[in-house]
């Protein structure tokens, strides 16, 4: 009996050291890799991408033309090329831009499934990854109401009105 106690003691304690260097090393290692900044040539056919946008393919999927605000704003490169901006909508309240998207198939691909299932027109996404789209399927499109959708609770927020509103009163 004694004997076994021995033995049982001895594998779960194996066990554990085991368990305890895994987690270790996974925490060392995720803790000194370092991420690869993109290269020359993935920052450029992004720069190219964002600067190009696809507007009949777009207006092929969504079966309507896209509205004139969001042309605009994609016309307006110096814009769209800034990264990490601020914008603050008409009640006051402050919503960062990590950087805006390109008006293209491939972006809808990226955003989120429980934008895929309306026609949303996604442009921008935050640090966190939550997108900044135009819903394009109600009387309000024309006016491009701006919603920000939060990933992490699923939720949907009205951001502005107008995207030409929210742009101009920052952008001048």
């Amino acid at each position: 009996m004694q004997t076994f106690l021995m033995v049982v003691i001895g594998v779960f304690g194996f066990l554990v050291v085991v368990l305890a260097v895994y987690s270790a090393g996974n925490w060392l290692l995720w803790r000194l890799k370092k991420p690869k900044p993109p290269s020359e040539e993935s920052v450029r056919r992004y720069k190219e991408r964002l600067l190009n946008p696809r507007w009949e393919e777009l207006e092929k999927y969504f079966s309507q033309p896209i509205p004139e605000p969001i042309k605009i704003l994609y016309a307006r490169t110096e814009l769209v090329s800034r990264r990490d901006i601020q914008l603050i909508n008409e009640n006051g309240r402050s919503y960062e831009i990590a950087e805006f998207l390109p008006a293209e198939i491939e972006t809808l691909d990226w955003i989120w499934s429980d934008l895929k299932k309306a026609k949303n027109f996604p442009f921008a996404r935050d640090a966190m990854g939550d997108c900044y789209y135009i819903p394009l399927n109600d009387e309000e499109s024309g006016r491009c109401p701006v919603m920000c959708y939060h990933h992490d609770g699923s939720d949907f927020e009205l951001v502005s009105s107008s995207l030409e509103e929210f742009i101009d009163r920052n952008a001048g």
